[in-house]
């Protein structure tokens, strides 16, 4: 079915099936240029909530693991769409901050582990790690402000309100009650530990102290990206230096008129400083981040040959990008702009980009000597066993919450669920847009393919969009028969493919064709056999790598004996320039 392109596509995804994660494929929705999946993660042990923009779904799906994507499209008007997200956004939401809360509680309670056997009180803070404990002696940030003394007054007063209620922390209750976990859809409140109280009456205070005596920054702790391609402009620098009142204004708004949350102001903060960096400079400057959370993403390192290569690709879109953040000051555009450069350290540091707007270098209170200095413990006699039993009993009621089964729980049998729990009836108003399909074992649905295939002859589904992966869109440039179905498939021959890290050894692409598949995966298998054995021998020197490789390779390669292709190889080191045309007309259905 195919019918005029559509710029804002809603629908169900079916992602083919590889070696590796969802090696039996892959279930997902598209709602606009966004996409909600769910994968496991064997470190929390919980079925994680995805939520990614189509783009890097497209190109971790289709490009780097190399695995075709058909879409089914539902026919909705703008308005149901606009809901349809606003329940998906909700229900990741209340996943993530049931996520936060088990993190505060597990943090909390080692910290008064730490309290009791070593006598330690201060404890890093996420942002603190931006600064030293050194007395700037020239802070030209301040001439931004140029607060009377009735302001500077003010400002102490709010110091010595927030470090009395610092004091008197410790004679708080601890926390009444957790938030319940037997639903994933009700609005879930953050947990206020004692450690967050006292971490965010921090920042608080912190904030105020700097602009009455700042410290310097912490140089190490900021990105300094020098080199013709990041370097600022007369214009450019003008238009920066105007933001620079913009967001003192905004910070004075914080400090004076509005209650801000205690990471604005320090947001707020942070801004100026690297802006103002940035301008002195010349060039770009930017406070890093810790990437740190949750990523079903395997990492690799990247050889240095296909840096090069994307530090230029890197250069063309940091052109791109920093024309728009000049365009006029907007806080998105910073949040565009500082989660644009996040993923660029994401990629000098051979890591994986997470989405948020804190700055979260972590470090101590640079003036924690003077704060508080009389102030006593917190309470090392509390009740340790208390705060475990909070943590142990919340941790095992979000992981049942949040199970994962291979054929209960899947990616595919939970976003069946989701849908049909939301939309029992299966539309939105009087829109039906979603033929409900059970999710029960016995209907076979928990098998992607089976799902996409009644989702495909289903009368909900408007129309749909094969997008190939990267290997069978190169594949179809190949003009030669023998260079086609031949030397592409043997892996030594293959012009497209390359080996990497992530792929375990093998002879034969069997994707191909079905007939004679089992012969292909015989030679696969008999390779792996050997592979293993091989492994064997070296285990002692690789520390079983061989071995476990092998084995791999004969997993995947026994399906093939029975005409069933899983194996199709990944990509991770595909540069722009080695992507076809037709991967860009991703957005026509």
């Amino acid at each position: 079915m195919q019918s005029k392109p559509n710029p804002n596509p809603f629908g169900f995804l079916y992602i083919d099936s590889n070696s590796g994660q969802s090696s039996g494929g892959h279930s997902a929705l598209r709602l606009g240029d966004r996409v909600y999946h769910l994968q496991y993660s064997f470190e929390d042990k919980i079925f994680h909530i995805v939520r990614e923009p189509w783009d890097e779904f497209r190109f971790q799906y289709g490009v780097v693991q190399n695995r075709n994507i058909e879409f089914y499209e539902w026919d909705l008007s703008e308005q149901s769409k606009r809901l349809l997200r606003q329940k998906w956004n909700e229900l990741y939401l209340v996943q993530e901050t049931h996520i936060q809360n088990q993190k505060k509680l597990e943090e909390e309670w080692e910290n008064l582990k730490t309290k009791r056997t070593e006598n330690q009180f201060f404890l890093p803070v996420s942002g603190f790690g931006y600064f030293t404990n050194i007395h700037d002696p020239n802070p030209s940030f301040l001439n931004l402000f140029s607060f009377s003394e009735e302001e500077k007054r003010e400002l102490e007063t709010t110091i010595f309100k927030w470090e009395n209620t610092e004091k008197n922390l410790h004679l708080t209750d601890d926390i009444r009650s957790l938030p319940k976990t037997d639903s994933p859809y009700p609005l879930v409140s953050s947990l206020q530990t004692k450690t967050e109280q006292y971490r965010i009456i921090q920042k608080r205070i912190f904030v105020r102290k700097f602009l009455l005596d700042p410290v310097l920054t912490y140089d190490q702790a900021f990105l300094q990206l020098k080199g013709p391609n990041f370097q600022l402009n007369e214009t450019e620098k003008k238009i920066w230096g105007s933001y620079l009142n913009h967001l003192a204004k905004d910070l004075r708004s914080c400090l004076f008129e509005i209650e801000c949350n205690d990471w604005e102001e320090m947001t707020l903060l942070i801004r100026i400083l690297y802006v103002q960096k940035s301008i002195k400079e010349g060039y770009i400057v930017f406070p890093k981040k810790n990437l740190d959370g949750f990523t079903y993403l395997p990492e690799i390192e990247i050889p240095e040959s296909i840096k090069t290569t994307k530090q230029e690709e890197y250069a063309i879109l940091f052109e791109t990008n920093k024309k728009n953040f000049s365009s006029g000051y907007d806080p998105i555009l910073f949040f565009n702009w500082e989660s644009f450069l996040t993923r660029y350290q994401g990629f000098l540091d051979s890591n994986y980009f997470i989405e948020g707007i804190e700055f979260n270098w972590k470090g101590n209170n640079p003036y924690q000597n003077k704060l508080n200095q009389n102030l006593e413990p917190i309470d090392l006699n509390k009740d340790i066993s208390k705060n475990e039993e909070n943590l142990e009993r919340y941790t095992k009621g979000i992981q049942n919450l949040y199970s994962y089964h291979l054929v209960n729980q899947n990616c595919t049998t939970e976003l069946i669920r989701y849908m049909n729990e939301m939309f029992p009836e299966g539309k939105i108003g009087n829109e039906v847009f979603w033929k409900p399909i059970s999710n029960k074992v016995i209907s076979f649905n928990f098998i992607p393919s089976v799902a996409a295939f009644k989702l495909e002859s289903s009368d909900s589904t408007k129309q749909t969009k094969v997008y190939p992966s990267y290997r069978n869109l190169k594949r179809k440039q190949l003009v030669q028969f023998s260079e086609r179905y031949f030397q592409d498939r043997f892996v030594p021959t293959s012009k497209i493919y390359k080996t990497n890290p992530i792929d375990h050894s093998f002879l034969f692409f069997t994707e191909e064709t079905i007939w004679d598949r089992p012969i292909y995966g015989l030679l696969n298998t008999v390779w792996g056999i050997g592979y293993t054995t091989a492994g064997l021998i070296t285990a002692p020197f690789d520390k079983g790598k061989r071995f476990s490789k092998g084995t791999e390779t004969v997993f995947y390669s026994l399906p093939e004996l029975v005409f069933f292709n899983i194996r199709k190889g990944h990509f991770p080191f595909i540069t722009a320039k080695e992507i076809p045309e037709e991967y860009y007309e991703k957005n026509s259905l």
